[in-house]
């Protein structure tokens, strides 16, 4: 596909387009129901969408079998890209499982739910694709307006509403920072296409100085997408605020997309210039790593814990992006995987346990989960052993990978901070899990779990799945390895 006509751009936008259909016509369904009742409505609207993500997934396969490509074009129709879709494609699918009993026991608006989780999905699979920083920019516009509506569906939580019009109001103004970046960009290299932009800096043709305060412009944008301190500020208090299965989209498919993007622009195009950002983002990266494991020592409400958690995950992630090397790219992709798998699993078992109320998030409550609910305390025991990167799970392995990319090129201080802020982590980590297995129950959940409450098939098929693909991770690495380092975007 040379992309020399129109209708190219369509193929390559195809699981782009396709999941905004069944956008459209999850709204559209959801204007024209009958009175079938509220949880029929809400699991139709939720399998439709689920119709879709498999849609997009199949074109997504399909391109990927083609070897299409597209160097010249304004979308990057490469195995990194389609990669990176099948990543986001399998955190919305996953979320979309979490929220359809959640979304029936809290009875938010359903049609709006599903469609603004599907728009958001666009956003970020535009973003992770875009060769020109205004389709950047279209695409993180898509994704972020979804997101604001998103914490604040739940119209009855006065801390929903806090946590859309906090994340409104910053995301604004992190979004005018970043098209300021990109005016710089633009003047001074007089092109907002990645290729170009690559080109003028090797050729030397562009403004360096403009070219350095845009490009800084730039990374503070994604800096605040994906939480790194100090740009983090909102990340608690809207994890807090938002419903849970908001929270969980949030912390995995968002921080993903960011990412995705993150790399392909400045470790990829604007890697001639790697000495104008690295510094400054090596010092976030430790500054975000440890910092964000020190605070979460102090939490005892879940939701902000798990904040703090994801800073911190996003510090070990940055490191990738500063090594940017063909293995720090393959350990970008796994630990994604894993993180993804990790924490979207720990947000379902989050998500039964706290039943009716979303007051029930405090870290005690978690005390003697293993006897009443041995099966959710030993997935639940399996998440937490991930996201703290122990021997025989996926987390550990994708923290293997970065740690080689980043010995690779030397970066010494940066593998110690990794390793001495993941000591920190485990810390709270095993806290949970100790709390779970090794404590008795509060009296308050010794009298509720007299008659333990079956749990959902639907949470307990993720829990089942999320947890046996991280321990194949942790175990069998190697083929995943193998197919992410197939999307290498390194020369």
């Amino acid at each position: 596909m040379d992309f020399t006509k129109q209708w190219h751009y369509f193929l390559a936008m195809a699981p782009e387009i396709l999941l905004t259909v069944f956008a459209i016509t999850v709204l559209l369904f959801g204007a024209s129901r009958g009175r079938n009742g509220r949880v029929k409505e809400v699991r139709n609207l939720g399998y439709i969408s689920l119709l879709g993500i498999a849609t997009a997934g199949l074109a997504n396969y399909i391109l990927y079998t083609t070897n299409v490509s597209s160097p010249q074009g304004i979308v990057a129709v490469d195995a990194y890209s389609l990669v990176a879709n099948w990543i986001l494609l399998l955190s919305v699918g996953l979320t979309i499982l979490i929220s359809i009993p959640y979304v029936e026991r809290q009875e938010l608006q359903a049609p709006e739910y599903f469609a603004l989780l599907l728009f958001c999905s666009v956003g970020l699979m535009v973003m992770s694709a875009s060769l020109d920083l205004m389709l950047i920019f279209i695409g993180l516009e898509i994704a972020s307006i979804s997101v604001y509506a998103l914490a604040a569906i739940d119209q009855r939580s006065p801390r929903g509403s806090e946590a859309g019009l906090k994340y409104f109001l910053l995301g604004a103004f992190s979004t005018g920072i970043f098209l300021y970046g990109v005016a710089l960009v633009y003047g001074a290299t007089s092109s907002v296409n990645l290729i170009e932009i690559a080109g003028a800096v090797t050729t030397g043709s562009a403004n360096e100085s403009m070219l350095l305060i845009g490009t800084i412009m730039l990374a503070v944008g994604f800096c605040f997408k994906v939480s790194i301190v100090p740009f983090h500020m909102w990340t608690p208090d809207v994890y807090e605020g938002s419903p849970l299965p908001v929270t969980a989209y949030m912390s995995v498919a968002v921080k993903a997309g960011a990412f995705l993007t993150f790399f392909r622009v400045f470790a990829v195009h604007l890697e001639g210039v790697h000495y104008s950002w690295s510094d400054v983002l090596w010092c976030l990266s430790i500054l975000t790593m440890v910092g964000a494991n020190l605070v979460a020592l102090t939490q005892n409400n879940i939701k902000r814990l798990l904040a703090y958690s994801g800073i911190a995950h996003s510090g070990y992630l940055l490191i990738t992006i500063i090594a940017n090397n063909a293995t720090s790219q393959s350990g970008l992709l796994f630990y994604l995987t894993a993180y993804v798998l990790a924490n979207l699993g720990l947000f379902a078992g989050i998500t039964f346990v706290s039943d009716q109320s979303e007051d029930n998030l405090e870290v005690e409550n978690y005390s003697g989960l293993g006897s009443n609910y041995p099966f959710i305390a030993l997935t639940l025991t399996i998440f937490l052993f991930s996201l703290g990167g122990f021997p025989g799970t996926g987390g550990f392995i994708g923290k293997v990978l970065i740690l080689q990319g980043a010995l690779e090129d030397n970066y010494i201080s940066l593998c110690v901070a990794l390793v001495l802020s993941t000591l920190i982590s485990y810390w709270y980590y095993l806290k949970i899990a100790w709390l779970m297995w090794m404590k008795d129950p509060l009296a308050q959940t010794k009298n509720e779990s007299s008659s333990p409450v079956p749990m959902p098939a639907i949470l307990r098929s993720i829990l089942i799945f999320t947890s046996v693909l991280i321990i194949y991770l942790g175990i069998f690495p190697s083929k995943w390895i193998e197919f992410v380092g197939l999307a290498s975007l390194m020369k």
